[in-house]
């Protein structure tokens, strides 16, 4: 069971574009792992998964592999393309809304228990792991890499594609919380291999290099054997390594990734996992891969299809972006209101487990403020009265023109940075850009599963009266005929 405890740090959710390694003077063996070496190069602080994402090295040209399926729209409603263009978001030109502030980071040892398992493991096509969440910033899973095993626990990312590890802890941005996730060395396995080439990623905050490695790897009761990853050599902000679990091979990637090798050795039966966060310090936070945990929500999930589809995204960069079609506000005693057309709204948004908050268009932002009274910093920045954490309101995002609405409790969509000092959970997108991110401030509030065969994001309800894992992915689209057991 992990350690509970909590510790001070800097928080910085900038929303930078570009930011690069420092120039740092001491060498590091990938044998060795980090001694903690070097100075510190800046205050500690929290890494924000993009807004920025990686740089693509792989050419991304192949039309095989493992993705299945064509791209479907189940209920119409998605707008059409203006160009036969991938799709890629706009970016704004520099970044001008970086975020210095204090947070209280509170560690709670998970709570709850594996499912029960109603076969045997050799039949079963699932695989369960609880997630640690760290204070409502990011949300952690253990590996178990090489013989003998060495336990290391990284950040759960849907918006990124590769597996890395061993952050370079003396320049992150906490050097005694880094040092808690733990290392993997591969002079200490017998079952390591040296793959080499050239592993460089940057984020929104923080960079990273290092080359590749092949271990075997144990993660969710599944044991997988001669996954490849990177290893890092140098890294500045982020204090964990990253399990990217977005589209990889054929797409952004040239080898399998770690849910791709799922599939492959016939652990799972398509490239699909089931995620439910759970409230703000609720204590159950899960991930399934290859099932569904039909405890977690109510009815049937309702498929929001990727958009714009996968055919029609840049192919070295596909992701789980869905079209927002309303987003409105329930107060307490009150009939809901919507802040948006009640027809032919679109905002396509990336769902993205990897930044702590939400972000979407400014005058949305400001007109769910004033419901809270906000405060605006001189950075662009919306404060809240961490009261609001205690109403019993909602914050309501709409999918498939209404088909689908998430309800997400202020509690869980008002961002507590420390006590008495609270953030809104959607904030404004950098100027200029339409790269829109629905981050834990959303996902907290939704049951998903997330289907590379059927380019689906089956969503409903997110609710907690037990537990029962139930197989999909056998058959296309099988995951609509699971009925939520609340």
């Amino acid at each position: 069971m992990l350690l509970h405890f909590a510790i001070y740090t800097t928080l910085f959710l900038t929303v930078s574009h570009g930011a690069s390694l420092p120039n740092l003077s001491n060498e590091h063996s990938l044998d060795d792992g980090d001694k903690g070496g070097g100075k510190r190069t800046r205050d500690p602080g929290y890494v924000r998964m993009p807004v920025s994402r990686q740089k693509f090295k792989s050419k991304g040209k192949s039309k095989r592999g493992w993705h299945w399926g064509t791209p479907t729209d189940p209920q119409n409603d998605s707008p059409s393309l203006k160009s036969n263009q991938p799709f890629q978001p706009t970016h704004a030109s520099s970044s001008t809304r970086p975020t210095p502030t204090l947070t209280r980071i509170t560690r709670s040892p998970p709570t709850q228990q594996s499912p029960t398992l109603h076969r045997r493991a050799a039949d079963r096509r699932w695989g369960w792991s609880n997630l640690e969440e760290l204070g409502g910033i990011a949300y952690i899973i253990q590996l178990d890499i090489g013989t003998p095993p060495q336990k290391v626990r990284v950040f759960v990312d849907t918006g990124s594609y590769e597996l890395w590890v061993n952050p370079r802890c003396s320049t992150s941005a906490s050097d005694s919380l880094c040092q808690t996730f733990g290392n993997y060395f591969p002079s200490k396995s017998n079952s390591a291999m040296h793959i080499g080439g050239n592993f460089a990623v940057t984020y929104g905050t923080g960079a990273v290099r290092g080359s590749y490695w092949s271990d075997v790897m144990s993660i969710a009761m599944l044991q997988i054997p001669q996954v490849q990853f990177a290893v890092a050599a140098d890294s500045n902000y982020t204090f964990a390594g990253i399990l990217g679990l977005g589209y990889a091979y054929p797409y952004s990637i040239p080898y399998p990734s770690v849910l791709n090798l799922m599939v492959s050795q016939k652990m799972i039966s398509a490239p699909i996992f089931s995620l439910g966060l759970g409230g703000d310090g609720d204590g159950f936070s899960e991930i399934i891969f290859g099932g569904v945990n039909r405890w977690k929500f109510a009815g049937p999930l309702v498929p929001v299809s990727i958009w714009p589809p996968v055919k029609e995204q840049d192919p070295r960069w596909v992701q789980y972006w869905v079209n927002v079609t309303s987003v409105g506000l329930t107060k307490p005693k009150e009939a809901g209101k919507l802040y948006t057309p009640r027809e032919g709204f679109s905002m396509p948004t990336l769902i993205d487990t990897g930044s702590t908050l939400s972000y979407i268009r400014e005058d949305l932002v400001a007109v769910i403020g004033q419901q809270f009274n906000a405060e605006i910093d001189t950075q662009g920045n919306y404060f809240v009265d961490c009261k609001y954490r205690d109403v019993a309101g909602t914050v309501d995002f709409g999918f498939n023109s209404g088909a689908m609405v998430i309800n997400v409790r202020y509690k869980d969509f008002i961002y507590q940075l420390y006590p008495g000092r609270c953030m809104l959970g959607v904030q404004p997108a950098d100027y200029g850009s339409t790269y829109y991110v629905l981050g834990d401030t959303f996902i907290r509030g939704a049951y998903l599963v997330f289907d590379q065969q059927s380019d689906v994001v089956w969503m409903n309800q997110y609710y907690n009266c037990g537990d029962g894992v139930v197989t999909v992915g056998q058959t296309p689209r099988d995951t609509e005929n699971v009925v939520g057991a609340c």
